[in-house]
């Protein structure tokens, strides 16, 4: 019996606020889902990708953009598998965790600051990185809408 992922299915902050629908898949390389993330989707569905949470300051970790809207992402890549390349990646078949986010059809849209809560909500129940954790995994929220505030 495969065991559920603590991210599959509804997700709902303490205060009740937020109710999203999440999908897990693993894989094993960070840069290609970065590649994947920051691109066009698969049917130009991403608009303006941009990150909205990580194990650092966003501003900090949101890739460069190079001539016109390409993005420089080896340098948020690395940083994502510095700690497997430290480990000498044993033991890690699958290292890399995506966890596909969406709003409940009937709810408001949520700005970048709400998703930033709901992502750093998953990433603590999950036990990835539970908040105040500085040894918890290397992660990053990524937006595919425009940016909005509040």
């Amino acid at each position: 019996m495969r065991r559920r992922s603590k991210c599959a299915g509804a997700f709902r902050e303490p205060a009740g606020v937020f109710r999203v629908i999440g999908k897990v898949t693993r894989g094993t390389d960070a840069r290609r889902l970065l590649y994947y993330l920051y691109g066009p989707g698969k049917a130009n569905e991403h608009i303006d990708p941009h990150l909205v949470a990580g194990f650092g300051d966003p501003a900090e970790l949101e890739p460069e953009r190079r001539r016109g809207e390409y993005r420089d992402l080896r340098r948020l890549a690395g940083l994502l598998d510095q700690p497997l390349a430290a480990l000498n990646g044993s033991n890690y078949r699958k290292p890399v965790w995506h966890c596909a986010l969406r709003a409940a059809p009937e709810d408001r849209p949520l700005s970048d600051a709400e998703w930033a809560q709901v992502a750093e909500g998953i990433m603590d129940r999950t036990g990835l990185a539970p908040a105040g954790d500085d040894l918890g995994v290397r992660w990053v929220a990524v937006r595919h809408a425009p940016i909005t505030s509040t």
